[in-house]
């Protein structure tokens, strides 16, 4: 794998250049960054294949720092309750991220975008 995951036609990918290369580091050959969106302490980033969560500081954290999550039915991801936060519900386990208002819209698009991949356009 080389250089840089791409950036997206909106620029929607910026990642922060410690997320980035935790990200790099798990990218298939085939694979890029199509999309990402800030969180509070974390990214979340969407490739072909899969979804990801990247902590803040995942270099320091080789075994959690970056969760990846294959898109199938298998996986449920949605806005929480009071807007504030992003629920990803995988295999009995729950990951909450919390998200700030102004990364609110991000973090809509980044939800829909996700469910339009796994549940089709329906």
């Amino acid at each position: 794998m080389s250089g840089t995951p791409p950036r997206g036609k909106d620029g929607d990918n910026d990642l922060a250049e410690a997320a980035r290369e935790a990200t790099e580091a798990v990218l298939e050959p085939s694979e890029s960054v199509e999309l990402a969106a800030p969180a509070v302490g974390s990214s979340l980033v969407l490739t072909q294949h899969r979804l990801m969560v990247v902590r803040d500081g995942a270099n320091f954290r080789p075994k959690t720092g970056v969760r990846t999550f294959e898109l199938s039915s298998g996986i449920a991801i949605r806005i929480g309750p009071a807007r504030s936060r992003v629920i990803i519900e995988s295999g009995g386990k729950t990951i909450n991220l919390f998200v700030r208002p102004e990364q609110l819209a991000r973090a809509e698009a980044f939800v829909a975008e996700v469910r339009r991949r796994i549940y089709g356009d329906g």
